[in-house]
């Protein structure tokens, strides 16, 4: 299996199509299933993935404190959102980022080593023990009897890259922007306006979002999985619930770019000039 960071936009492509598992450095993560999300609770399961999804922005944007926030706005370069979870935002969002942690990995053996490294499943491998005190504690000797290769840790290096995955897996975020070149400024002031650039348009997007989700009335998943299993020449009710929230939402922006390829095509033939014609195999 093929590390994240090393997938091509059409390897990642196809790992999310087909609903299987992607692997980051040790890492397993396995999307779940609309079944799964169902069991789970689809409230609990969508807070667990905003806990996971805030940005360095967010986070300095919540600050309240002047002095605090420009301290931290000139040292964003050096940060990371995982500094934030483990030392800056406090305990209770560090609880929250563990629950989601939990969930995504679909255990309750995560452990926090230090402020530099979260455990997976450590417990169960013998590595974590909790003495007589209740403290919790690491066999040095037992922990070294492990290869590198066996160890699942998330640490500053790797946590974006299982935020990453996280929303690709669930419809967060757009796949064929994964390998887009990074910018590289050629001094501090060009670096602050791509910065403000890139937030002015998340902002807009956000928004966009807000006016489409009032203007569709507040469609929401279940709206989603009835108009797919309604309209979709394979799936059903009784079927769809093998999907992931990415292979769902896939055939439903899928199912409405055919009928607007459809509509404009009968659009032209009826004597529309003006028509923006989409092939419905373009790429999403």
């Amino acid at each position: 299996m093929l590390n994240y960071i090393d997938l091509q936009q059409v390897d990642l492509n196809l790992v999310l199509q087909s609903g299987s598992t992607v692997k980051v450095d040790n890492l397993i993560i396995k999307p779940y299933t609309l079944e799964e999300i169902k069991d789970y609770g689809y409230t609990n399961y969508m807070k667990n993935l905003q806990w996971i999804s805030v940005t360095i922005d967010d986070f300095i944007e919540s600050i309240l404190d002047i002095e605090k926030r420009v301290v931290l706005e000139q040292q964003r370069a050096n940060l990371k959102t995982f500094d934030f979870y483990s030392t800056l935002g406090g305990q209770e969002l560090l609880e929250s980022l563990m629950d989601a942690l939990a969930m995504i990995f679909r255990t309750d053996d995560v452990r926090m080593l230090d402020e530099n490294v979260i455990a997976i499943n450590f417990v169960k491998m013998g590595i974590i023990y909790y003495d007589e005190y209740g403290e919790m504690a690491v066999d040095e000797e037992w922990l070294k009897t492990f290869n590198e290769e066996e160890l699942t840790v998330i640490h500053r290096d790797n946590f974006d890259n299982v935020v990453e995955v996280v929303k690709l897996q669930n419809f967060l975020m757009n796949p064929n922007k994964k390998n887009e070149p990074e910018t590289n400024p050629a001094d501090e002031e060009t670096r602050k306006l791509l910065e403000e650039m890139e937030r002015n348009r998340r902002k807009v997007e956000a928004k966009k979002k807000a006016q489409n989700k009032s203007d569709e009335d507040d469609t929401d998943i279940s709206d989603i999985i009835s108009a797919v299993s309604s309209k979709s020449n394979s799936l059903n009710k009784l079927n769809i619930w093998n999907l992931t929230l990415f292979q769902l939402y896939d055939e439903y922006s899928r199912l409405e770019l055919i009928d607007n390829y459809d509509f404009s095509i009968r659009a032209m033939m009826a004597g529309a000039e003006k028509v923006d014609l989409r092939h419905w195999s373009s790429r999403l």
